[in-house]
């Protein structure tokens, strides 16, 4: 009976280290959401920025939490709401609607993008000098995931940060709309914690009063989710 005993023990304990537990994740660069109740920290970088998103309101169909980001060059700063739309979850593949508000404050110029043409002699959104700008800005995405393996994701994206900047000496504004694809991955490392990373790019429309400047936006993003 012992060994009976011992030997059910044995398999049990052999069994967990060699099946894990799948991993319920869902990156917030993808378009699966995390399970009901289930928070999570998410932190990520490279270039040209970096972000935080707290998902700490999680439903079946609903995910948001505060979003703060900072952008390297130029340098600026954005506060504002992350929020995950479940719209389709069929077999492998799901995908989300991601609405991100901001209020988006920068010293040289917020710009994302970078243009080959000039107006008035600088170059739109970025000044060599400290010349305070801020304004609000919307990021309306679609996110989707596609299951490839029990831990691996394929994440594919279509986001448009669009902001609106205001100069504030001497007073003057632009609009900014980066259009961009993104594509990555994300690999469940365990139960609670899913690293993830995507690079994307894509035309940027800009407006300056009678001014129309056509520009690319590219980004790099390395990161991890950490759920509780």
């Amino acid at each position: 009976m012992r060994r009976t005993l011992f030997l059910l023990v044995a398999i049990t304990l052999l069994g967990v280290g060699a099946f894990p537990q799948t991993a319920q994740a869902g990156a917030i660069t993808g378009g699966t959401l995390n399970p009901a109740g289930e928070r999570s920290h998410n932190v990520a970088g490279a270039w040209p920025e970096f972000f935080y998103v707290w998902e700490g309101y999680t439903r079946e169909k609903v995910a948001l939490g505060p979003w703060v980001g900072l952008q390297i060059y130029p340098f600026a700063w954005s506060v504002g709401l992350h929020v995950r739309m479940k719209v389709v979850e069929k077999g492998k593949f799901s995908m989300a609607l991601a609405v991100v508000p901001t209020f988006n404050v920068a010293g040289f110029g917020g710009s994302r993008a970078t243009y080959s043409s000039y107006v008035g002699g600088s170059a739109l959104g970025r000044s060599a000098t400290f010349r305070p700008s801020m304004g609000p800005g919307v990021n309306v995405a679609l996110r989707g995931s596609i299951d490839v393996a029990p831990q691996w994701r394929v994440n594919v994206s279509y986001e448009n940060p669009i902001a609106l900047w205001v100069w504030l000496d001497p007073a003057s504004w632009w609009i900014e709309w980066p259009m961009t694809f993104t594509a990555g991955a994300e690999y469940d490392v365990n139960h609670s914690t899913t690293v993830f990373g995507r690079a994307g790019g894509g035309p940027s429309v800009a407006f300056a009063g009678s001014n129309q400047l056509l520009g690319f936006h590219w980004h790099l993003h390395i990161g991890a989710q950490f759920r509780y």
